[in-house]
């Protein structure tokens, strides 16, 4: 049996009339942002909030809106742009003008956005196994080129299922049950294109049937489920989005990146993209034993490394 912890779950309710989820342990501390992807909850750091408060950080695990414990926002389905004005109103209205970011998946779109669209606020980050800069032209230059869209499309058609036709896709689970059954696959593996093999996001054995069971819970539930693949979506339908992002530029904040090395997905040549992306990188690292799901699967890695990154901050206390 898996000890999970059962955190207190806050709630506020934002400028523009959203409500969001979040956990927050360790007021008073360095301010760190957590931001999961799909198909993953603020539950995804579950592993990671005790460790991390109890070294100095004030960690704040929000669910996006309408993910989760976040109900549906009065704006409609969400996309990785609103978010990030969603998550800074947050933070906000919980005291804090600066913070650091934690992120992977699509966590690592919206704090691609932010720390591009927002730098002055984000004080550093940590990201694995996420989406980087588009910025064909200098990946062709460096010997890295190709596009990530593009690879995980020949792997599988999930982003094309999700995005193309949200509502339809969405009409296809008959009940709760068959949409968690759906996402458990996520985690322990599933045929990603017809007629192709099993690959996995995680690494073969992490997440037994309890442990997939509680992250495929909350998508259990048809309005929950149908938001979180309104990302995909926008994907595909940049008009959906809330602005254009800001993804295609350099990034000058202090980058601390993981990659996962079980993640069949998301290929290892994003290491090397990374180290052209990113002006102040600090790394890559490779990390045996885990793939896409590196809060859960390896905690202990990724509560270090946010220690040593932010080493400085925990001497001196909040920025």
């Amino acid at each position: 049996m898996h000890d999970i912890p059962d955190f207190a779950i806050n709630r506020r309710t934002l400028p523009d009339g959203t409500e969001l989820a979040f956990v927050r342990e360790g007021a008073g501390g360095v301010p760190l942002l957590m931001l999961h992807g799909w198909p993953s909850t603020k539950r995804i750091f579950y592993r990671n909030i005790g460790p991390l408060a109890q070294a100095g950080f004030d960690v704040i695990a929000p669910d996006a809106s309408g993910w989760g414990d976040s109900p549906p926002s009065p704006h409609g389905y969400p996309d990785p742009v609103r978010s990030v004005h969603q998550f800074i109103d947050l933070m906000a209205l919980l005291g804090h003008e600066r913070w650091v970011l934690a992120a992977y998946d699509f966590g690592s779109f919206s704090a691609l956005d932010m720390v591009n669209r927002f730098p002055e606020r984000v004080i550093r980050q940590l990201i694995w196994n996420p989406m980087v800069p588009f910025l064909p032209d200098a990946y062709e230059q460096a010997g890295c080129g190709g596009d990530l869209m593009k690879e995980n499309q020949s792997l599988s058609s999930h982003i094309t299922d999700h995005g193309a036709d949200p509502d339809g896709f969405a009409g296809r689970f008959a009940d709760d049950e068959a949409r968690k059954a759906y996402v458990r696959g996520f985690y322990q593996g599933r045929v990603w294109r017809d007629g192709g093999p099993v690959l996995r996001l995680a690494a073969e054995g992490v997440f037994d049937d309890e442990a997939a069971d509680f992250h495929a819970e909350p998508f259990g539930d048809a309005e929950s489920f149908r938001a979180s693949i309104n990302y995909y979506a926008a994907l595909l339908q940049p008009e959906l989005l809330y602005a254009p992002p800001l993804i295609a530029q350099r990034v000058g904040t202090e980058t601390m990146f993981l990659y996962g090395e079980a993640d069949q997905i998301i290929g290892r040549i994003v290491t090397r993209r990374a180290e052209v992306a990113y002006d102040r990188i600090v790394g890559p690292f490779i990390v045996e034993g885990g793939g896409h799901f590196l809060s859960w699967e390896r905690p202990g890695i990724v509560n270090g490394a946010l220690i040593s990154l932010c080493r400085d901050l925990l001497k001196g206390g909040r920025p």
